[in-house]
């Protein structure tokens, strides 16, 4: 959302890192249709301009993290309680704490950070 960046704290962080939003793949559902259906039901938001980030392998069987960028297009933020308990645009140069340097959420937010200062 201009020079903010959605960042959400799940329930079941063990940390006070605050993440990106996450989900999983439905069955007969594209990545594109997933990042948005994802996004609607966790934080209440719609996205435009979705781009394909990068992925990274995922600690549990036959899985994997892909990461997609996106503007924001409209809407509240209104998390889904049952699993987030904080949800909020940050300034880029005004982060909460931020998941390790391995993550691709961190390197997400790595690459919006430098893009943003870049300008």
């Amino acid at each position: 959302k201009g020079d903010e960046i959605l960042m959400v704290r799940a329930r079941n962080f063990r940390s006070d890192n605050y993440g990106l939003v996450a989900g999983f793949l439905e069955v007969g559902e594209t990545l594109e249709e997933c990042v948005r259906r994802e996004l609607r039901e966790e934080v209440g938001i719609e996205i435009k301009d979705l781009t394909y980030f990068g992925s990274q392998p995922w600690p549990f069987p036959s899985g994997v993290m892909i990461g997609y960028t996106a503007e924001y297009l409209s809407g509240e933020i209104t998390l889904q309680e049952d699993e987030l308990t904080h949800g909020a645009f940050f300034h880029y140069d005004n982060l909460p704490k931020l998941p390790g340097e391995m993550s691709i959420a961190r390197q997400m937010i790595d690459a919006f950070v430098k893009a943003k200062k870049k300008q």
